[in-house]
């Protein structure tokens, strides 16, 4: 019996040895805390359009998919309430009544019971672990509902600006539709006079109506999106006020660089963090679940005057069929795997900032380039034209130049709205400020 008592006092021993440099660590943080101190850009910073602005007021006000993230960040919040009262002894009501008498006694006695206590002892930070992967759960969720705001912000400003872009191309188009029925009736007069024929009628008629229909197609595009916006405001009805493309362009930030040490503070960065840190601190948990549970549990009662009982146990668990080992084995490789989310993810951070800033200084160089193009196809345009009413060229070019000239247009017009574009995803990568 007293080797019994040796062994299972050295497997207590060992336990503790092996466990406790492992349970009482606390995480440190990869955020250089100073960082908070940087210029991070919000959206007021990227943005500038007022109407824009007003918009992303209201959708932070009535968006249901960032209420649905408050609530859980409050329900994170609840969890790590619970976490820290367990600290607290646990106290029932437990009425009991007993009637008898003491052995060789004569008189019977009565006692009353009236409750039961019972409270572990956070010797090896089973508790403590528990209230810090709580904590770091509830600050993962506040990470997430900021993430969810970046997705509304920049969801509303490319909905907003996929709206000027459609506006400009129904104008360009409309442009165009006037323009071809303009050439139809001049090649009307034309053949009349007979200067061409039925055929080069027929084909300025089916150009006509080529822009026609494209005209109508933006104008379901533009339904489409406003019913997107729509929704992402949560307003059935609404008038969506907005500026034109240009002068959105024109009018836009010139934020060119970025310090990139603000990555770190990015809400999806953060959040893999937290993951992180609950890692750590489920590895302190498995450690800990090897220790010893210490635990007081008591009774409260009468019996002719106040009577208490207290009880201490220790309950140390020696093998658990191998469950205990396996978990600090786990929880380690979940640690290890933890880790290597947060490089990736911060890489990637680097990687779209970094896209995103070379595409804006892209498209910004292209614009003139287009515009330039336009230009020399409207001249183009004329002059074929001019060439056929005198008879000197075919219809054939001037149909060429026409629809070149408005592919021209149209690329143009979307490239105006790239710079814009990649401001929202520069505004997304970096995370976004308050």
């Amino acid at each position: 019996m007293k080797r019994y008592i040796i062994l299972a006092f050295s497997a207590i021993v060992l336990s503790v040895g092996l466990s406790s440099c492992g349970i009482y660590g606390k995480f440190k943080s990869k955020t250089d805390e100073s960082v908070d101190t940087l210029k991070i850009p919000s959206y007021t910073d990227i943005f500038t359009d007022k109407y824009l602005l007003a918009l992303i007021d209201t959708a932070m006000a009535s968006n249901l998919d960032l209420k649905i993230a408050h609530e859980n960040v409050e329900q994170a919040k609840a969890v790590l309430l619970g976490a820290k009262l367990a600290y607290l002894p646990s106290i029932y009501a437990a009425p009991s009544v007993t009637y008898g008498t003491s052995v060789g006694g004569m008189q019977p006695s009565l006692s009353y019971g009236f409750g039961q206590a019972s409270w572990e002892l956070d010797i090896f930070g089973r508790t403590t672990n528990k209230k810090r992967i709580a904590n770091a759960s509830k600050k993962e969720m506040e990470d997430y509902e900021q993430a969810a705001r970046v997705e509304l912000i920049s969801s509303v400003a490319t909905t907003y600006y996929t709206l000027l872009m459609v506006d400009a191309q129904i104008k360009t188009t409309d442009e165009a539709v006037t323009n071809r029925a303009e050439a139809v009736e001049t090649m009307k007069s034309m053949k009349i006079a007979g200067m061409t024929d039925e055929a080069a009628v027929a084909q300025f008629e089916a150009s006509y109506y080529s822009a026609v229909a494209q005209s109508k197609e933006l104008r379901l595009s533009r339904i489409k999106a406003e019913n997107a916006m729509r929704l992402l405001l949560c307003k059935d009805e609404l008038t969506i006020d907005r500026d034109g493309l240009y002068s959105s362009v024109i009018n836009g930030n010139d934020i060119d660089a970025v310090n990139l040490q603000v990555l770190r503070v990015r809400p999806d960065v953060k959040a893999v963090e937290h993951q992180l840190e609950r890692a750590f601190y489920s590895m302190n948990l498995a450690r800990a679940n090897c220790c010893p549970s210490i635990s007081i549990s008591g009774n409260i009662g009468w019996n002719g005057g106040l009577i208490f009982s207290a009880v201490g146990s220790l309950l140390q668990p020696i093998f658990n069929s191998g469950k205990n080992i396996a978990e600090v084995r786990s929880s380690k490789h979940a640690l290890r795997a933890a880790e290597y989310a947060y490089s990736n993810v911060l890489f990637k951070a680097g990687k779209e900032v970094n896209d995103a800033l070379a595409a804006k200084k892209s498209y910004r160089s292209q614009q003139p380039d287009y515009e330039n193009q336009v230009n020399s196809l409207a001249r183009a345009y004329d002059a074929t034209f001019t060439k056929m009413s005198l008879g000197k060229g075919t219809y054939l070019e001037v149909l060429t130049a026409q629809k070149d000239l408005l592919v021209a247009q149209m690329s143009a017009i979307g490239n105006a709205a790239s710079i814009l574009m990649a401001d929202v995803d520069l505004y997304q990568a970096l995370g976004g400020g308050k």
